[in-house]
């Protein structure tokens, strides 16, 4: 039986405002604050809404995103990369690859002169038999987020009714050249304090937390709380609603790794830019192609499947594991406030997760 999303217009205000407070939600949608209140509480105790997360802007810290997919047959041997990536200061994402491919997907925030020792460790684990081969995919500044808009979800139906074919007739008129200038995320690591670093990781585990809270918690004053954070919402976090996608319907967590023609990565750039999906989707174009990492319903897996085979000379299609799925807090402990530098030398990218890695074998 399809279950309607209760207080639906709520929901979807939530998707693009995740911080509002309930007088400017009940503002928006013309009810009252308790009225709101109250709503939002049902959709959190009905688990349709699970929290808030801030999610950092790497390179507003110093950081660039490298993706590794690794080639692992031995689920022994993913466990053991997997506490790895726990161990591991910079690790940002893991997830199990499932299917014919089997391994792991795993992605790090490091700074970029630490990222040849990166390197150097998932060689080190090829060397010893842990994984059976990998390839290290440096983030560009090319990228493209989109969201879910549920504009294209029909409540009544409880389904998604997005028509991909008029987005594929508009691929095929998109421009094959990128003319915008890309303006980067402004790096303010020399203005990083050290309780902004203890305030992103709280809002990487729960971004509903109110100034007090965080005041009292950090033995200082609210309005130092409100200034810092201030800073941090303009330069180094965006913010996202996490809600459980199964009360909406099922979505199939899957990573498409294409090489194809400059002419054909610039004009699925172009598109996502000027037409974004309704979906969750995180996109990058790389030198030879793009890596695509998709929250997709179902019905649309096979279709874009087909689309991006149409397109690629290449395409690897990975299925990801939801239970699997491991999104990492924060860790500001890696980060010297004083040298206003991020602890990344051999010593800890490579020696210490080594030597680690040795003592489990």
């Amino acid at each position: 039986m399809k279950i309607m999303i209760p207080y639906y217009s709520l929901f979807q205000y939530l998707q693009k405002h995740p911080r509002a407070n309930f007088s400017q939600i009940a503002n928006s949608l013309d009810i009252t604050d308790k009225t709101a209140k109250a709503h939002y509480k049902y959709l959190v105790d009905k688990k349709y809404i699970e929290g808030i997360r801030a999610k950092i802007k790497p390179e507003s810290l110093g950081l660039e995103t490298v993706s590794f997919l690794v080639k692992v047959t031995s689920l022994n041997k993913v466990s053991l990369v997997e506490r790895l990536a726990d161990f591991h200061f910079f690790t940002s994402y893991r997830n199990r690859i499932l299917g014919t491919a089997q391994g792991l997907f795993l992605q790090f925030n490091i700074p970029e002169n630490a990222i040849r020792y990166l390197e150097v460790l998932f060689l080190e684990m090829k060397e010893h038999q842990i994984i059976e081969k990998f390839e290290m995919i440096q983030s560009s500044e090319f990228k493209v987020s989109t969201s879910p808009e549920f504009e294209s979800y029909d409540n009544k139906k409880s389904e998604w009714i997005w028509d991909i074919e008029p987005w594929e007739e508009a691929y095929t008129e998109a421009s094959d050249e990128i003319r915008e200038s890309i303006t980067p995320d402004i790096n303010v690591l020399q203005r990083i304090q050290d309780l902004d670093l203890k305030l992103i990781r709280e809002m990487t585990k729960n971004a509903k937390q109110v100034h007090n809270d965080l005041a009292e918690k950090f033995q200082v004053t609210p309005v130092r709380i409100s200034r810092r954070m201030a800073f941090l919402n303009e330069f180094v976090t965006d913010y996202v609603l996490l809600y459980r996608r199964s009360k909406v319907q099922p979505v199939d967590l899957v990573l498409f790794r294409g090489k194809c023609s400059e002419i054909n990565r610039n004009k699925l750039f172009n598109i996502l830019k000027t037409a974004p999906i309704p979906f969750n989707t995180g996109f990058n174009l790389l030198t030879d192609g793009f890596l695509w990492r998709m929250n997709i319903p179902p019905t649309y897996t096979s279709q874009f499947s087909n689309f991006l085979w149409s397109i690629s000379e290449e395409l690897d299609f990975y299925r990801l594991d939801h239970y699997k799925s491991q999104l990492y807090y924060f860790y500001g402990d890696a980060f010297d406030t004083k040298k206003k530098e991020w602890k990344a030398s051999k010593n800890e990218v490579l020696d210490q997760p080594l030597e680690w890695l040795k003592k489990q074998l």
